[in-house]
C-alpha cells in the first residue's frame, strides 16, 4: 500500500521534487542529472533555499535513482523513501504530463510487537 506524498514536475531542463511537509527549500534534480538517472546512476538530490538579500544556498538532500526493477523512480530523502513510476517521470521530462505523483511505503508495523501490548498500554492513568 502506498500514501500519495507529493510530485516530480518539470522546472526548465531539470526535475522539481515536491515532497508534503518539506520545509527547507526546493528540491532539484539537476538537468545534468537527468540523463544519468534514467541510465541508472545514482544521482543527488539537491535542496535550493533563495533568501531575499543573500546568495542561493544549495545543498545537499539525498540521492534519486531507477528501482532495481526499471519501473520506478525511487528518491530518498532524509531517512524517507519515495518513489513514482518510471513512465509517468518520462512523460514529464517530455513534457506530456504536468506532474508524476510520488508516493510513499505504509509502514511496516511489527505485529509480534504490536500483539505483546497490553490492551491498556496506551489508555491515560490518572486525573492529573
Amino acid at each position: 500500500m502506498f500514501k500519495p506524498v507529493g510530485k516530480i514536475q518539470k522546472d526548465h531542463g531539470a526535475l522539481r521534487v515536491v515532497v508534503d511537509g518539506w520545509k527547507l527549500g526546493t528540491l532539484v534534480i539537476a538537468a545534468a542529472d537527468v540523463p544519468k538517472m534514467l541510465n541508472g546512476r545514482v544521482v543527488d538530490v539537491q535542496f535550493v533555499q533563495e533568501r531575499p538579500g543573500r546568495d542561493v544556498f544549495i545543498g545537499y538532500a539525498g540521492t534519486a535513482r531507477i528501482s532495481r526493477s526499471g519501473k520506478a523512480v525511487n528518491v530518498k530523502i532524509e531517512a524517507r523513501l519515495m518513489t513514482a513510476p518510471l513512465k509517468a517521470v518520462e512523460k514529464v521530462i517530455a513534457g506530456e504530463q504536468a506532474a508524476a505523483r510520488l508516493s510513499s511505503p505504509a509502514p511496516i508495523i511489527d505485529a509480534d510487537r504490536e500483539q505483546a501490548k497490553t490492551i491498556a498500554h496506551d489508555l491515560v492513568r490518572s486525573f492529573a
